[in-house]
């Protein structure tokens, strides 16, 4: 699949499979007969809802893969596009919002696709190859549900596959109970767990690692400490998984290797993200590292370098709380995932504030007296100097969804919660001595892995719902959120407090509409 999922199939199989079809010339050699009654078929549908997922990490109007990642105690956000969800704005936070929209369609889209290749999967001979086209296509159903659940609290679940009988048929709204979720959920995974491989023949598809792996984050949010304890156990014990060295992690365009449990597949070749012309690539590798080319200036060939990861927008940065929990003296991920200063790459010196920075130099973080967030410290992990130009605003390099560090992490939180210290111990020193730290020998607490997350799995889509989980989302981005020196990054710190409905979000206004507020009322809190 790494490199092959073709446009043509995106759109006119998996956004046109529910409507019903006009008999014209069909322009492709695949049919919708042949998609949905055939076992080749359907792993084409499944090619294509790996391509949707794709489109959505690429979003570049609403950036909502990132809107969480800018809400949390550990960022420092910094305007542009959604820049509200960080800041927890009461006056855009709320149901008419783009990125609200955009999620909850998106991924009711792809529970949409999910059911009609599973239902249309049941129907056929059953092989070995269709049960692992559906498990993917249940993998895929689970993943989205489980991401709407954690945002929303409330949603509907369906498990029916629209088709052109059916469309117009009366549905009944209403938001499911927890263990109606988590009941799909854990069979959704099951059933993959039994029909994928550890490790599929594909780079970039489901696997067993990294379905046992979503059921086990699956179960820390029912409080399931067995549940998890046993697929982290499978998992460690696969002989496929295992950590690889820090500066191995995300140093490269190509992550398929041994940590990375599933890596969402990037490339250049046309077809990736819906589109047949110049391939859309994401916005990871920009996102995270601060805009210090505007302190350079000039064209953006002459302001970017590779030495300084290239073009960047700075929106998410790393705040000092999550600096404050590294032992700067030992904890190598605290060079090894971020960069700390920018260097004048230019052969000309650069005027900056009251004093000049020659070629060659680094630019101070204080400007005149001022924090300068233009060259503020920057996350590395998604940077990107092995598919892009410097000067590039778009990134090709893969991005890991799963890797084991996690997976340990949730480990040591199920083993501890279960009073099991000596277990908590050793899945918590798995990531801790690999930074370099000195084993750990005392009693874990929860506030140890909390700050843990925090230092190895920083803005790598978690730590929203992780503070939500653990129900200290409210005091954490109080307390930490920001940094106090850059007032425009702060206002979380009030305004979450202030509207506590900011741990979840608002049902999009227009699914209210067409579910019917007296079957699907609004969330609490929002108008």
């Amino acid at each position: 699949m790494r490199r092959n999922i073709f446009y043509i199939l995106s759109l006119t199989l998996v956004f046109a499979s529910c409507t019903k079809m006009l008999e014209e010339e069909n322009k492709t050699k695949y049919s919708a007969d042949y998609i949905y009654s055939t076992e080749g078929g359907l792993k084409l549908a499944v090619n294509a809802v790996y391509t949707l997922l794709r489109n959505y990490a690429s979003d570049t109007e609403n950036a909502t893969i990132f809107a969480l990642e800018r809400a949390t105690d550990l960022a420092v956000t910094n305007g542009g596009t959604g820049n509200y969800f960080g800041t927890y704005d009461p006056n855009y936070l709320k149901p008419s919002s783009a990125q609200v929209a955009h999620m909850w369609q998106t991924m009711y889209e792809i529970i949409g696709k999910a059911n009609e290749i599973i239902s249309a999967g049941e129907k056929l001979p059953e092989t070995t190859a269709l049960k692992e086209t559906i498990a993917e296509a249940k993998c895929f159903r689970a993943q989205a549900y489980f991401l709407l659940y954690r945002t929303y609290d409330r949603i509907w679940l369906n498990t029916e596959p629209t088709t052109w009988q059916n469309v117009d048929e009366p549905k009944t709204y209403k938001a499911a109970t927890t263990a109606e979720v988590f009941n799909l959920l854990y069979q959704d995974l099951d059933y993959a767990i039994e029909n994928l491989q550890w490790q599929s023949a594909e780079p970039g598809r489901f696997n067993k690692a990294a379905a046992r792996h979503i059921k086990a984050k699956a179960a820390l949010w029912i409080k399931d400490w067995d549940e998890a304890l046993e697929q982290v156990y499978e998992i460690d014990h696969s002989g496929y998984y295992g950590l690889v060295a820090l500066d191995s992690i995300f140093n490269a365009g190509d992550l398929n290797h041994k940590e990375a449990l599933m890596v969402q597949q990037w490339s250049k070749n046309p077809g990736g993200n819906l589109s047949t012309g110049t391939p859309l690539g994401n916005y990871f590798a920009a996102y995270f590292i601060a805009s210090y080319r505007q302190e350079i200036g000039g064209t953006a060939e002459y302001a970017c370098s590779y030495e300084n990861w290239g073009y960047t927008y700075g929106r998410c940065l790393p705040s000092p709380y999550l600096f404050s929990l590294y032992d700067t003296s030992k904890d190598k991920r605290y060079d090894a995932y971020y960069i700390h200063r920018y260097k004048n790459t230019t052969p000309d010196p650069k005027s900056y504030g009251s004093v000049t920075v020659q070629p060659g130099e680094y630019f101070p973080l204080y400007k005149s007296g001022t924090k300068n967030k233009l060259v503020y410290p920057g996350c590395t992990k998604y940077g990107d100097i092995w598919t892009r130009s410097a000067s590039e605003t778009r990134s090709y390099k893969d991005v890991i969804l799963y890797r084991l560090a996690e997976t340990y992490i949730i480990g040591a939180e199920a083993a501890l919660m279960k009073g099991d210290q000596a277990l908590a111990r050793q899945y918590y020193n798995k990531t801790w001595e690999r930074a370099g730290n000195d084993k750990f020998t005392g009693t874990l607490t929860i506030k140890d892995i909390i700050d843990e997350q925090a230092r190895e799995l920083a803005f790598e889509g978690d730590r929203w719902y992780f503070l939500k989980r653990l129900g200290i989302l409210i005091p954490q981005v109080a307390n930490y959120a920001g940094d106090p020196e850059i007032s425009s990054s702060i206002p979380g710190r009030t305004n979450l407090p202030a509207n506590p409905q900011f741990v979840r979000w608002p049902i999009p206004e227009t699914e209210i509409i067409n579910m019917g507020a007296e079957n699907f009322p609004q969330n609490p809190g929002y108008n």
